[in-house]
């Protein structure tokens, strides 16, 4: 399964690296560059941008993606990011 997770915290780190020991492909994106971190995670895509941005979505190919995970810290954020993805469908 294609997953794409808005937000590098914790939380997304977390759910990236038990859904890739689960097989799945994973996409991780985030605004803060800090979050951006290849080697904890080698095995996820990164991707640096924010995830309320239709470019960005655009950019990874939001509509391939089978789940798409709001896990920023940002309430609004994870709202924004829910309707973008229910439009498309």
């Amino acid at each position: 399964m294609k997953v794409a997770i808005a937000g590098a915290g914790a939380v997304g780190r977390s759910l990236a690296r038990e859904l890739i020991e689960n097989k799945h492909d994973i996409t991780l994106i985030d605004r803060k560059a800090e979050h951006i971190d290849e080697a904890a995670i080698p095995a996820a895509h990164w991707q640096l941008g924010d995830a309320c941005e239709v470019s960005v979505l655009e950019s990874v190919h939001l509509h391939e993606f089978d789940v798409v995970v709001a896990a920023t810290g940002d309430d609004k954020a994870n709202v924004v990011l829910s309707l973008l993805r229910s439009e498309e469908h």
